[in-house]
């Protein structure tokens, strides 16, 4: 009998959450043969990551690509706690995304299993050195006596890994090696000139003053670029930089050596295609930080915001995990990385990193090979489940 697994999610800041969830369900279903239910609040903004979705239906089966898995998508009403609305019939394997709260009736369903299933608590990602002692602790809840296992994804062995799909690092090299590939892909955006610029960029991050440096730094280089703009929060920063009243997908603009066009939003492939189309990424949130590292290509990572500047913490200790495994990686890699996030201290001087993009996308591309010597995450987590 195949492994029934439950994956609930709350969307926060739109996408990153179900990006994460979206990502792992398909895996589990497409590559390890899962039954898997996808519990999610927000339909409307699943519908822009998966063409085919109908945000009106409670419930719909959705195929997974190039495997013959099916992944229910249930839509789940947190502020609507009760056993009419869920319908609970759980699984072998729970997770609760991002501890977003169960409801009471999945809980209590739960428990009247005569196997308790496996619950697992995914916590967002961090390479912060307490999180390899948290990795793998439980707790028991007060009202049923459950036992949640907090999961914790990182970049060491003694971390929950990384969401990799089996066969994404052999894609990802045939399409690099590819110039008959990138350019197919570049023409199905509508930029078929795209391999005729000196670099290519993607820009994607939250509102963000360093912008501004960056795309001039892009204007006065002596070397042309393309920046690639997926729609979302940073364009109201861009159109005040070139002067104009908004940006929308298909706009096109030229500064100086800058060319910069807007896209539309992308789904999981093309966005994966876009970052390994690109000489370096901005990304933000954490489903596009860990796809950039796939990559294998220079990134700077916009990092959420958090309150008493957690966030910073949770920055620089990635940065300086990257370094310690990395010494050839150029220190302006770290300083811009810090200067992107408006982190006291840090450097602000663009020609110099792009001077050393050959150098970070040596040391990029060894960081890539490194993790992808660890367990993926979906893997992990199956043979957690399967105590082995």
């Amino acid at each position: 009998m195949p492994l029934r697994c439950d994956i609930f999610c709350t969307a926060i800041d739109n996408y990153g959450d179900i990006g994460v969830c979206w990502r792992l369900a398909r895996q589990l279903a497409g590559e390890h043969g899962c039954e898997v239910t996808l519990w999610l609040d927000d339909l409307a903004a699943m519908a822009h990551m998966r063409a085919g979705i109908d945000p009106a239906l409670d419930t719909q089966p959705l195929p997974v690509t190039g495997s013959g898995a099916l992944i229910t998508l249930r839509r789940w009403r947190p502020e609507h706690d009760d056993a009419a609305d869920t319908r609970p019939s759980p699984g072998d394997l729970i997770i609760e995304g991002f501890a977003c709260r169960l409801p009471d009736a999945f809980l209590q369903a739960m428990a009247a299993r005569p196997v308790p299933p496996r619950w697992i608590n995914l916590e967002y990602l961090s390479a912060e050195a307490w999180v390899a002692g948290c990795h793998g602790l439980s707790s028991t809840h007060p009202r049923t006596g459950q036992r949640q296992q907090f999961w914790f994804p990182g970049f060491t062995p003694a971390t929950g890994g990384l969401l990799r799909e089996r066969d994404l690092l052999t894609a990802r090299d045939a399409f690099q090696a590819s110039a008959t590939a990138q350019q197919a892909f570049w023409t199905t955006l509508g930029l078929p000139d795209a391999l005729a610029f000196h670099r290519r960029i993607s820009l994607f991050a939250y509102e963000n003053p360093a912008v501004s440096g960056l795309l001039q730094a892009l204007a006065d280089d002596t070397q042309d670029t393309l920046l690639l703009v997926p729609a979302g929060r940073v364009l109201a920063d861009i159109a005040a930089w070139a002067g104009a009243t908004a940006l929308s997908p298909g706009d096109r603009l030229r500064r100086g050596n800058l060319t910069l066009v807007v896209l539309p939003f992308l789904g999981h492939a093309d966005y994966d295609r876009l970052l390994w189309a690109c000489d370096a990424n901005a990304v933000r949130g954490e489903d596009s930080f860990v796809r950039a590292q796939w990559a294998g290509r220079p990134l700077l990572w916009h990092i959420y915001q958090q309150d008493e500047a957690a966030h910073e913490i949770k920055l620089t200790a990635w940065l300086d995990t990257v370094m310690a495994d990395q010494p050839g990686m150029p220190a302006i890699w770290r300083e811009q990385s810090l200067h992107w996030n408006q982190v006291h201290g840090a450097g602000m001087d663009w020609p110099r990193w792009l001077a050393e993009l050959p150098a970070m996308t040596l040391a990029a591309r060894r960081w890539s090979t490194h993790l992808a010597g660890q367990p993926d995450l979906a893997m992990a987590l199956l043979a957690a489940s399967a105590g082995t």
